[in-house]
């Protein structure tokens, strides 16, 4: 059974497959437990925070769920090294990394830094999971194919969409992902979800993650 049909079948299990989100720069101590709490409540997969939160998270997971903390956040434009020390400071709180593409290279067709870029960080991550964002509502379907192929040779394991902060995510920018890579790179569709309909339709064209702030909205639609 594909994962579409499964959640087709029994819809709460949408919470295991998404990251629940609060990346407010501003974002309070008191706003993250929160969100902890609604990790562990709901059965989230995991908690996505920026990396001043990732210790605190991991003390109030403990283990039940995965933390996860952005690099490079939110352009990409700091160099390797700068994305490297993030990751290297966070390994012993963190188990997945989200990171953002250098979009300045590649808006330049600097494709070989891109490609250094993602691998540079990849080394760093090892044998935990790395995300890498290409901010595809800003680009074209070929250019979202291009940036995929990219990321994925640098090796990381799930191309994601986007941070959230120029626009929604549509399915066809996972098809355009979809096609350019392969069977054994995942996706993380991120940007503007907020119902259980967005998200299954998301995993329709070929989505197996979910990052969304409104985890528990759409959680709730499912009741």
């Amino acid at each position: 059974m594909s994962l579409e049909e499964t959640l087709r079948a029994d819809p709460g299990r949408i919470a295991s497959i998404i990251d629940h989100t609060n990346v407010d720069p501003t974002a309070t101590e008191a706003e993250i437990r929160t969100l902890c709490e609604e990790v562990l409540e709901y059965g989230f997969c995991s908690a996505v925070v920026v990396p001043y939160h990732a210790p605190l998270v991991s003390e109030l997971l403990d283990g039940e769920a995965n933390v996860v903390a952005v690099i490079g956040f939110p352009y990409g434009i700091q160099n390797s090294n700068a994305k490297r020390s993030e990751v290297e400071a966070l390994l012993e709180h963190v188990d997945e990394f989200d990171m953002v593409m250098n979009r300045t290279a590649f808006a330049n067709g600097d494709d070989d830094l891109v490609v250094d870029d993602v691998s540079a960080v990849k080394d760093a991550v090892g044998e935990k999971t790395l995300k890498c964002i290409i901010e595809s509502p800003t680009l074209t379907p070929p250019e979202i194919r291009r940036a995929a192929e990219l990321v994925e040779a640098g090796g990381a394991d799930f191309v994601k969409t986007a941070v959230g902060y120029d626009g929604p995510t549509d399915a066809g920018e996972i098809t355009a992902i979809r096609d350019a890579i392969g069977s054994a790179t995942e996706i993380k569709a991120s940007g503007g979800i907020s119902s259980f309909d967005e998200a299954l339709e998301m995993v329709a064209a070929g989505a197996t993650r979910i990052g969304a702030s409104s985890g528990v909205a759409i959680c709730e639609t499912t009741r």
